[in-house]
């Protein structure tokens, strides 16, 4: 398993978004991307997947909840992409990551676990400000799902009163 931290670096992606509960908005944004990158033959073209969970559904209702699904954006990509897909960037910076092997099974509850496993005991905390990203090295189509690895990487920043003592 991989685990630690790692600095994202930004990387302009075509997106597509679907809205509510993670568990369906996710499979609703990758069912059409999918699609998409199937009728244009580009799926070949397409190494890695990119999951941009926008909001905390701790904080905001499910039914809010904002979901990417996210492909490089290359020439090719960029000038096939559809009227109802967006380009972005995605964020990049420090992120703590996890390595989850097994497909989208189990992975709500590894998300919860790595929010809860101790960022904030290493000096850090969740950033708000950034997105969670899955990042999908498996083609879902042609690998088994119990051996499809994605890493989980959330964003964290410095906690300003870590190392602080008092005056």
């Amino acid at each position: 398993m991989k685990s630690g931290f790692v600095y994202l670096r930004p990387l302009n992606v075509a997106f597509v978004r679907s809205t509510g509960p993670y568990g369906t908005s996710a499979a609703s944004a990758w069912g059409q991307m999918f699609d998409w990158l199937d009728r244009t033959g580009l799926l070949s073209t397409v190494g890695t997947g990119y999951g941009l969970l926008l909001d905390d559904p701790r904080t905001i209702e499910p039914h809010l909840c904002r979901y990417d699904a996210c492909v490089e954006l290359t020439e090719e990509i960029r000038a096939r992409i559809p009227e109802h897909f967006s380009i972005r960037r995605l964020p990049g910076g420090a992120y703590a990551r996890d390595r989850h092997v097994g497909g989208t099974a189990g992975l709500a509850d590894a998300i919860s676990n790595m929010r809860h496993s101790g960022i904030e005991a290493s000096g850090l905390h969740v950033d708000p400000r950034r997105p969670l990203i899955e990042i999908y090295f498996d083609n879902p189509r042609v690998v088994p799902a119990e051996k499809q690895r994605i890493d989980i990487c959330m964003p964290v920043a410095v906690d300003e009163a870590f190392g602080r003592t008092a005056a």
